[in-house]
């Protein structure tokens, strides 16, 4: 048996194409669960660190509780942060960052393990755009493209999408992007096979 994402994100309006990537990547996850786990995927219960995508909020013998992705509507997520910068982010990365609460993900790829960072919960975005205000001036103050980070991979690679061209790139810190290894974040995630190894993002 396995979950589909409710209610579908696409039941009243056109789902822009990293979204619609992103959520066949989700489900492919929950399948993957089902398949070896008999059930939705767990994570380590912290009564400080709750989220949308929390089912039952009773942990198991292990301490452990079930999950699954949360469809959000939400819009100006990263308004303030475009006013900061003085730039607009790439459709591609405000899609990739509003369409769900999820737990991040463990996939694979022809370059290797990587780490896809998703959203928990409020709190958890907030230390997102921290964060990626942080990577954006810094970015800026060495004149270097405007990346977004979505992930990375285990060789520490910073995984982010140009905000100009929306071109997924690997970089290292401080540095411009080194290698394209997607046209676009929804070809990317079209790429990825998703794991059940835990999330340490």
């Amino acid at each position: 048996m396995t979950t589909t994402l409710h209610p579908p994100l696409n039941s009243d309006s056109t789902l822009p194409p990293a979204a619609e990537a992103l959520e066949q990547l989700l489900q492919r996850f929950i399948e993957l669960s089902h398949k070896l786990n008999l059930g939705l995927p767990t994570v380590e219960y912290d009564k400080n660190w709750l989220s949308e995508c929390i089912i039952d909020e009773q942990p198991d013998e292990k301490g452990l509780v079930k999950w699954q992705p949360k469809i959000r509507r939400a819009e100006g997520v990263f308004s303030q942060m475009e006013d900061a910068l003085g730039v607009k982010f790439h459709p591609d990365v405000i899609a990739f960052y509003t369409h769900f609460w999820s737990d991040g993900i463990v996939a694979s790829h022809s370059n290797g393990e990587i780490s896809l960072i998703q959203i928990w919960n409020s709190e958890d975005e907030d230390m997102l755009k921290q964060n990626l205000l942080g990577h954006a001036f810094a970015k800026q103050k060495n004149r270097l493209p405007l990346t977004l980070f979505i992930g990375c991979t285990y060789n520490d690679d910073i995984i982010a999408i140009d905000n100009n061209s929306g071109h997924v790139v690997l970089e290292r810190p401080g540095f411009a992007p080194h290698e394209t290894i997607a046209n676009s974040i929804s070809e990317f995630l079209n790429q990825l096979t998703p794991t059940l190894k835990p999330y340490n993002g």
